[in-house]
């Protein structure tokens, strides 16, 4: 009888073992599988990935409206239906060649830190889903921006792609609009 109890706790407890072995493996593989999707673009004949939770939509090239005045990376504004939106020339912004608007490019519709802005592409690939693991962290100077300014890069078959944080960059001063000019104020 005692042996026949013996056999059972040891049955019991390989079970056990079994079980939380299984329990940490899913784990692993869990957290293995998390992935972020983004939206890849080409900036300079580069590929960047912006943030898909920030992207609202994709539009091909509209007619734009310039605004005189304003700084370079905006390159103008459209109505997308009846909401007056800034295109934003990323590469302007980041220090990229390329000054002409691109044949054929697309505008990628981004909200994010409470701005809506337009985002010129030169194209657009479509959406990738990343593993988190496989992102790694950038150094300072990196492509030659702010380290701030890239969320990591990652290198998948189609080559390197830079993760850009739009949050960080679209919250530079260069946003920021102050009402008060020079001669409009009192003092």
């Amino acid at each position: 009888m005692k042996k026949q109890q013996t056999y059972q706790i040891q049955d019991v407890l390989k079970e056990m073992r079994e079980e939380y072995w299984r329990g940490i493996e899913e784990a692993e593989e869990a957290t293995a599988s998390e992935t972020r999707d983004f939206v890849v673009i080409r900036l300079a004949g580069e590929r960047y990935g912006l943030s898909a939770s920030a992207a609202r939509e994709v539009l091909r090239m509209p007619r734009l409206i310039r605004v005189p005045r304003v700084v370079d990376h905006i390159r103008g504004v459209i109505n997308l239906r009846g909401e007056i939106v800034a295109v934003t020339d990323l590469r302007r912004m980041l220090g990229l060649p390329g000054e002409d608007l691109p044949a054929g490019g697309r505008l990628v519709v981004v909200e994010t830190a409470g701005l809506v802005t337009a985002l010129l592409a030169e194209r657009v690939e479509g959406i990738q889903s990343i593993a988190v693991d496989s992102i790694e962290p950038c150094t300072e100077g990196f492509a030659g921006f702010p380290r701030e300014a890239v969320a990591g890069r990652t290198v998948g078959e189609e080559g390197l792609l830079i993760l850009l944080n739009l949050e960080h960059i679209l919250s530079r001063s260069e946003f920021v609009i102050d009402q008060k000019r020079e001669g409009t104020h009192n003092a």
